[in-house]
């Protein structure tokens, strides 16, 4: 049991208030997280919350909000009106409450001192979940806020004592602060819709101070203070460029639309004043976020080329022995053989080559934006770039969502800016107003939502089939050449590729490289080619589905077979039996001729990758 101290009295005719003050880990362990309304923290907002609180002379929060049930409410509150000062056990009322005899000193009403007797996680957090949620265990991370290192000299086991003391004084002056609460106590019968309702109003039925007026406090009086983040010094290095004129011309940004009240985004110009520094401190967020993501991303990649680099190496090994060997070897058969084996060497040591190439232009990309994410000379251009964009717009210009996002993509990656400039006409979101749904902290909600679309679009193709073979190398050619004449005919905002991955031969059929996985998971159409009766094949069709299942899209496969396939049994008259009964719904090209194979893949191709 913990006891609670603080002052009682009701609130709004019909409920009992009890406040105070009491440690903030004290309060987490006496009170735990409503299943029906309230979500689970997650670990990063955690850490966030104990990093706020390590610091400065400014960490404040409002009081934490928590609810509990009592039996009979109306009869305390009419104890509580009493004038009898004498103290009692309240808990007929509500269970392991005492009120004391001492009142409060005021002017109309006279609340009284009180004690509450709870068990652990006997309160229920209505507004302060996320507050509590860091000090409810003993979470690992804490070790995370130790900046200092060991005296030298230490054993390791002596580094590893000091450093558990370190993290535990950390701890205990976190825990103990001192914050305030308050316990809203309801009837056992309506409790339920009682904390819901109030969870309701705190959280969705207040009229909060817009975000551009606490910046614009924030700044007048806290703009060289520390407790702000090194997000806000960058902010207000942006906030001053605004200010002096250096984005006229912009929506949003033009605060001296009042000499120029012509301009074709004159139904905004009231909220221009109203919005620009919420803009220039979601901006700089949302890039110090992206800027620590791309940090993640290319240690992804470089392992990734480390790996197909390792992978090369012993192709390039294996090569020179299959030509040994095949100086070597005897017979027709062998020969040929091997000289297949030394041919499909050859095309994956070209594709790895390929896309290593890829990977390393994708880490330059990568590596200029997480130099330049947060150079306010680079930002400035980026954003005086987008005149260019809104001159397209024209007068529907869109929210502030939309702007933050268009400058971080100008200066992440001009393909994808380029992308998202298109994408966003295509679908109109430049036709959301101001207001409406896509508020300033969407941005990374649009962001996010386009690049799933970005990435279920992008015209990749893999072309999986057997190799070695006049006639599956002819179908090859066909593939090939057909796609080429689809990038020539057809103005695609992304170019359309094919990759081709083969294998060497292996005793287990079913082993499929990283370099294979990687490319069926990248690609929006497989092309796979049934007419030798490859067992890989179908295995890659598999994956094909499996990629698309987990991306949450529907797998786009377009199936060939040859209908006069010379691995064809002359006894098998039936193509289905080739095609399987599990893959027959996917898209199929059933020809004879080549001509027949490029004229229908040319249709697919069409309706696969129109606008």
């Amino acid at each position: 049991m913990a006891k609670l101290e603080g002052i009682i009295y009701k609130a709004f005719e019909n409920f009992i208030v009890f406040r105070g003050y009491a440690p903030i880990e004290l309060l987490a362990k006496v009170s735990k997280r409503p299943e029906t309304y309230q979500r689970f923290p997650n670990e990063e907002h955690k850490r966030d919350i104990v990093d706020f609180l390590k610091k400065g002379d400014f960490r404040y929060f409002p009081e934490l909000v928590l609810a509990y049930r009592g039996a009979d409410l109306q009869g305390l509150i009419g104890r509580l009106h009493g004038q009898n000062d004498l103290e009692f056990d309240a808990s007929r009322y509500v269970d392991g409450l005492k009120v004391l005899k001492e009142r409060v000193p005021a002017v109309g009403y006279r609340a009284r001192h009180a004690q509450l007797n709870v068990a652990r996680e006997s309160l229920l957090r209505v507004d302060g979940n996320h507050r509590l949620a860091p000090f409810e265990e003993d979470d690992t991370w804490w070790g995370e806020f130790i900046t200092d290192t060991p005296p030298e000299g230490y054993s390791a086991e002596k580094q590893k004592q000091w450093l558990s003391q370190q993290i535990e004084n950390f701890k205990s002056d976190i825990i103990n602060l001192i914050v305030p609460f308050s316990v809203v106590i309801s009837n056992n019968d309506v409790a339920d819709k009682f904390e819901a309702s109030i969870f309701n109003n705190i959280n969705f039925k207040q009229l909060p101070l817009k975000q551009e007026k606490n910046i614009q406090n924030i700044y007048k009086f806290l703009k060289d203070s520390e407790e702000l983040g090194a997000a806000h010094e960058l902010t207000m290095d942006l906030i001053s460029l605004v200010e002096n004129g250096h984005f006229r011309g912009l929506p949003f940004m033009d605060i001296h639309h009042r000499e120029q009240k012509e301009g074709e985004w004159e139904q905004n110009v009231q909220e221009y004043d109203e919005i620009y520094r919420t803009i220039c401190l979601k901006l700089v967020e949302l890039l110090i976020v992206k800027q620590q993501e791309t940090v993640k991303k290319i240690e992804e990649i470089n392992k990734k080329i480390e790996k197909n680099t390792d992978e090369l190496s012993k192709l390039e090994t294996d090569k020179k022995d299959l030509e040994r060997k095949q100086g070597v070897k005897t017979g027709e058969g062998g020969k040929q053989q091997i000289k297949e084996k030394i041919s499909n060497n050859v095309r994956i040591q070209e594709s790895l080559k390929t896309n290593i190439k890829n990977l390393k232009n994708r880490v330059d990309i990568l590596e200029r934006f997480k130099r330049d994410a947060t150079d306010l000379a680079t930002i400035e251009i980026s954003m005086q770039s987008l005149r260019t964009v809104y001159a397209k717009f024209g007068s529907n210009v869109g929210n502030i969502s939309l702007f933050i996002a268009l400058a971080y993509y100008h200066m992440y990656d001009n393909k994808m800016f380029e992308d998202f400039v298109n994408w966003v006409m295509r679908n109109g979101i430049n036709n959301i107003p101001v207001n409406d749904i896509l508020p300033s902290h969407k941005a990374y909600s649009l962001i996010s939502l386009f690049e799933r679309v970005y990435e279920s679009s992008r015209k990749k193709i893999f072309i999986s089939m057997q190799f070695g073979d006049s006639q599956s190398e002819m179908i090859y050619e066909k593939i090939v050449q057909t796609i080429v004449k689809y990038n020539t005919e057809h103005n695609a905002d992304i170019e359309v590729s094919p990759i081709r991955i083969d294998r060497e031969v292996s005793d287990n059929l079913f082993e499929i490289p990283e370099a294979i996985k990687d490319a069926i998971g990248s690609s929006s159409l497989i092309i796979a080619d049934l007419s030798s009766h490859n067992v890989n094949v179908y295995h890659e069709i598999g994956m094909a589905m499996g990629a698309a299942q987990a991306r949450g899209i529907p797998s786009s496969i377009i199936l060939l077979y040859k209908t006069d396939s010379q691995f064809r049994d002359s006894d098998k008259i039936d193509v289905d039996h080739f095609v399987g009964f599990n893959i027959r719904g996917a898209s199929q090209i059933r020809f004879t001729t080549y001509d027949e194979l490029t004229t229908q893949l040319t249709k697919k191709l069409e309706k696969c990758f129109e606008p």
